[in-house]
Parts: C-alpha cells; sequence; structure tokens
C-alpha cells in the first residue's frame, strides 16, 4: 500500500542542504513541532518540498522499530 503523501512542506530560506545518507540525493532538513510532545523534529524534504522518505529507494534503511516493508 503506497505510503499518504501531505502537501508539500515549506523550505525555510536559508536552508542548508544535505546529501540522503541512503541514496546520495539533495535534501533538506525542514523543522517542525511533534504533536506528540511538542519537541522540535526534522522532516528530510526533497527540493520540491515532499517528504524524502515517498520517493528514496533507500528509506527501509531508516525504519526504526518495525520491519523493512
Amino acid at each position: 500500500m503506497p505510503r499518504k503523501v501531505r502537501t508539500p512542506w515549506v523550505i525555510p530560506e536559508g536552508t542548508p542542504p544535505s546529501k540522503c545518507r541512503g541514496c546520495g540525493a539533495e535534501i533538506y532538513f525542514v523543522p517542525y513541532t511533534r504533536r506528540v510532545d511538542k519537541k522540535i523534529g526534522r522532516m528530510p524534504c526533497n527540493p520540491d518540498g515532499t517528504p524524502h522518505w515517498s520517493t528514496c529507494p533507500e528509506s527501509h534503511q531508516f525504519r526504526k522499530g518495525r520491519e523493512a516493508v
């Protein structure tokens, strides 16, 4: 079953690019406030604002506490 992808994230101006450790693509870490504990998280996003986990061919490497699909 494909994962549900929400509307694109807004990459704040000045956010430095990074490289994905799995596939080497250029990504940006967008800060957001987590709903559960109100801590600041960082969502890896593609340059177009879509979550990188939805397009990365190596996303299974980064899943915590669950079996790779």
